[in-house]
């Protein structure tokens, strides 16, 4: 995941992969909306993706279905075949659903999702422009591009798309925090933080947030990691304790309030930290090597030395990368 100081530049990496694990599968279920003529077919778009893909051929091989009935049984076994995780099949599947009718918008919809997680982000951004063709006020497929512009590397892109999908519903929690993400992972963290502030108020009980938000836990994690940049550590330890209330055991925010901690010379508060972070993840190198120094500090020389031998031992950068965090003696 990202870390402060210079390796700023990927804040949010990690986590954002994090999402698009489950991106794909949520896209493609969603957009799946049958038409009334295969709805009354005996359940082409099963929720038991076998199932579904065996009646969606019978279906086809019926004949009876045409144009966007046609384009939809063929969609459905691609949404199956997404959720068995083959995604070369799926891809079959919805290229024919758009042989059939190229105005589906779902259909490129789907398609596109496949392809950013076969990591093929031109095609995915192809589809996605497809889609805004079709459905120029889409801010969902305004985000859905920015995500894989985001991706591909190609961040001003992100940031407009997101933009464009933010004006259309402001709301829309997902787009405002990737937003933020990706102008934090630009350095641009004077412009991520009130992202960041307005995900986290979206979040909040009675609040409309859109769909697709991914709550407050993120965005916490995230604006810490800005406020840190500016050197407002009071604030961003606040951050990094109000997501550990959200994510008791992400490894992630112990290990970043343990650093500061460890910087404010909280050293037992530090190492309450570190400890925790490795009952999360035993093997986290930098959680040992930050215990470690944590108990040179304190007194026992030969546990501290032992832990961070170890921890070197684990991975060879982890002395640069913890001093990064401003946890070095």
């Amino acid at each position: 995941m990202a870390r402060p100081a210079e390796a700023l530049a990927k804040a949010g990496a990690g986590h954002y992969m994090d999402i698009m694990r489950s991106f794909v599968t949520a896209l493609v279920v969603i957009s799946a909306l049958l038409p009334s003529s295969v709805r009354g077919q005996e359940r082409c778009g099963h929720p038991d993706p076998e199932i579904s893909i065996s009646v969606c051929s019978g279906v086809i091989q019926s004949g009876r279905a045409r144009g966007r009935d046609l384009a939809v049984a063929h969609t459905e076994p691609g949404i199956a075949y997404v959720a068995l995780l083959d995604y070369d099949r799926a891809l079959l599947d919805f290229g024919e659903a758009i042989r059939v009718d190229a105005t589906f918008a779902k259909a490129f919809a789907n398609r596109g999702a496949v392809y950013g997680a076969k990591q093929d982000f031109d095609k995915a951004i192809d589809d996605f422009t497809r889609v805004l063709a079709l459905e120029p006020r889409s801010a969902h497929a305004f985000a859905d591009r920015a995500s894989m512009h985001r991706l591909n590397g190609q961040h001003d892109e992100a940031i407009r798309d997101y933009s464009e999908a933010i004006r259309l519903d402001p709301a829309f929690g997902e787009a405002i925090l990737n937003r933020g993400i990706t102008l934090a992972g630009t350095l641009r963290c004077a412009e991520a933080i009130p992202d960041f502030t307005r995900a986290i108020e979206l979040s909040e009980p009675g609040t409309r947030t859109g769909t697709r938000n991914p709550g407050p836990a993120i965005a916490l994690v995230d604006r810490g990691l800005c406020l840190e940049k500016a050197g407002r550590d009071d604030l961003a330890v606040q951050d990094y304790s109000a997501h550990l209330e959200l994510e008791p055991r992400s490894q992630y925010g112990l290990e970043l309030r343990g650093a500061l901690y460890f910087r404010g010379r909280q050293y037992d508060r530090a190492l309450t930290d570190f400890a925790q972070a490795l009952i999360v993840n035993p093997s986290s190198p930098t959680a040992l090597y930050g215990r470690g120094l944590v108990k040179k500090m304190t007194g026992d020389a030969r546990g501290g030395d032992e832990d961070v031998e170890t921890a070197k031992a684990m991975r060879s950068r982890v002395v640069e990368q913890m001093a990064e965090r401003g946890v070095k003696p």
